[in-house]
Parts: structure tokens; sequence; C-alpha cells
């Protein structure tokens, strides 16, 4: 085999093919959640204030950028030929899509730690229209100066990486203070906060009590009285909070190999394939979290029921809508991101459904 053939993508060889099949799926998948995202906002504006619901779409334009900056990097022979000013642009734009995706599941964690955790409901609701702003600033912002740091940035063909000339320590200390520090500090805040969401989940089902509002009194106050908590309703709570908790754990999952490699001297290749590789997905993981977003519960079970429908004919159809609507739990009173005006809820149901 001559060094041309071997060489052709790099020490990854045919492990850049498979990255090459994870980015396009990734891309495919990201361009289906912005156009649903855009479809679904035209039918009802108020599903964008379902928060994960609306940065599933700006997650999906840092996983194009991504993916595409990813494909350019698989192959040597495009990247050799490029001047050293678009080398520099390239690992800008990967460096800050991936931060600027992690900003995104950290706002997700801010909402579920004030909404859910703390239930400081009035300060998410304050902050959360600032959520794309400042993620996509700090995430552009904070890894800029590689475009003009260090002595000259190179493509090193055979180890298929951006070979930075300059000082190793002076190196680590930058690309750790405009990247990996960072990096490191959300997926460990999201780590954590997902970590007191369950605990909170666990000890509100554990209590199994839900409110149930009463008619209005000679004095014009609702009183509530305490009535346990169904299993049906436990069971879609547990589910909503799972659901949402998808989106902090995917930065976790795809960018803990390339912090494990950035922490060591010389990452072996398992990691180092896995460090390549994985980050690919992170578009293919974002629309599978975003295809069982809790603000399309109303949308899958009216298909449920129309499948029912059409396998048990009419005569079936009144009590499979009755066993449907048992099962859902509260799905029904998720209406285009807010709560409908029934007269049951909880406090952790509510504050879950906003996020």
């Amino acid at each position: 085999m001559s060094s041309d053939q071997r060489y052709a993508h790099g020490v990854l060889g045919k492990w850049a093919v498979v990255g090459h099949g994870f980015n396009i799926a990734s891309i495919v998948c990201s361009a289906l959640v912005i156009i649903a995202v855009i479809a679904r906002a035209i039918h009802c504006r108020s599903i964008l204030k379902r928060t994960t619901f609306r940065l599933s779409a700006w997650m999906a334009v840092c996983d194009i950028i991504y993916s595409v900056c990813q494909i350019c990097t698989f192959n040597n022979t495009f990247m050799t030929g490029l001047p050293e000013i678009n080398l520099r642009v390239i690992h800008w734009l990967m460096s800050a899509s991936v931060l600027t995706v992690a900003f995104l599941s950290g706002c997700i964690g801010i909402d579920l730690m004030l909404a859910v955790v703390s239930h400081s409901t009035r300060i998410a609701n304050r902050i959360r229209p600032w959520y794309e702003v400042a993620s996509f600033f700090l995430g552009f912002v904070i890894t800029h100066p590689f475009l003009y740091l260090y002595k000259s940035v190179q493509w090193a063909e055979v180890a298929q990486i951006f070979h930075i000339y300059a000082k190793p320590a002076y190196y680590k200390m930058t690309s750790w203070l405009t990247m990996w520090g960072w990096l490191f500090s959300i997926c460990t805040f999201l780590f954590l906060i997902m970590c007191a969401t369950v605990l909170k989940m666990h000890r509100e089902l554990m209590g199994k009590t839900s409110y149930i509002a009463r008619s209005k009194d000679a004095e014009g106050f609702t009183p509530y009285e305490h009535t346990p908590m169904s299993k049906e309703r436990q069971r879609y709570i547990r589910s909503v909070c799972i659901r949402i908790l998808a989106y902090p754990l995917i930065p976790i999952i795809t960018q803990i190999w390339v912090l494990a490699a950035n922490m060591t001297s010389e990452a072996p290749m398992w990691l180092y394939v896995m460090a390549n590789i994985v980050p690919a997905i992170q578009g293919v993981l974002n629309f599978l979290a975003f295809t069982a977003n809790p603000a399309w519960d109303q949308y899958r079970n009216k298909l449920i029921k129309k499948y029912q429908v059409m396998r048990q004919g009419r005569s079936a159809s009144a009590s499979a809508a009755t066993s449907n609507e048992n099962d859902s739990g509260f799905s029904r009173l998720v209406e285009e991101g807010t709560m409908c005006n029934s007269p049951c809820a909880s406090s952790l149901q509510f504050n879950v459904e906003k996020c």
C-alpha cells in the first residue's frame, strides 16, 4: 500500500469513512430538526415558549457547521491545499460550534435548575429569551483568539490534525482557556444538574401527592385539596423528566472523549478514534432527543388514536380513546407549550413542561 493511499484519510484510515457517514447523517438530521421547528412555529408561535424545543433548532445549526467542517478535515488532499487563514477559520468554526452547543445545553441545565430543582420560575422566565444570544456570543467570542494566536498553523497530514507552531506549555494553557476548560466546566455542571433533577423527581414522586383545585368559595379564593397521585401521572412526569434530561446528556456523551484525549500527553489510538468519530453523531443525538421532546406528545397521542381506530374499527374506537387517555397521564395538559385550563396539576410537572 502506497503512502498516498494509506494517508488519504490520515491515520484514521477506514474510520474516516465512518466519520463521513456519521457527519452526513448529522447534517440530514439537523436539517430535519430546523425544518420541523420552523414549520411548527409558523403553525403556532407559542410552541417556542418551550425551551428545549426552541434550542433544538439552534443546536442543529451548530451541528451542521461542525459536521461540514469535519468532513473537510477527513480529506487530507483538501486540507493540505488550504492557506493558513482558511485552516484557522475551520478550526475556529469547529471549536465555536462545539462550545456553543455546550452553552445551549448548559442553558437547558440552568432552566432545569431554576424551574424544577429550586422552583425559581420568575428568574427562569426572565432569562429564557436570552439563551440563544448568550450561547452564540460566548461560544464564538471565547474561541476566536485561535484566529490570531500562535506563530503558525499547518495541517499535519499523517496525524490528520491541526499542527500548532507554539511552545507546548503555552498552547496547552491557551487551548484550555479558550476551549477545553469551558467545555469541561459545562459538562461537569450538566452532570450535577442531571443528578439533582433525578433526585428532585424521586423525592417529589415519593410524596405521591397532587393538588386538585375546587370551585371558588364566597370570597373568590380557590382552595386546594391533597389527593393521592395516580400511577399514570407518576409515569408521565418521570417520562417527561427523562426525555428532557437527554439534552444535557448529549455534550457529555460526545465530548467526554475529546476532553480525555486532551488531558493525556499521548492519546492511545482507540481514544484518538473515539475523539474524532463520536462528536460526529451529535446531530443525530439531537434529532433523537428532539423527536422524543414532550412538545410532540399531543401529536403522538393523536397518531396512536388514529392507529387504534384503523386497527379496531369504529366499534372499538371509543374504548381505545379512553384507554389512551388514561395511559398518557397528563399529556392532555400540554397545549402549545403551556398548561391547559385543567384543575389538576403538580408543581413538578408544570415546571418540567415549561423546560
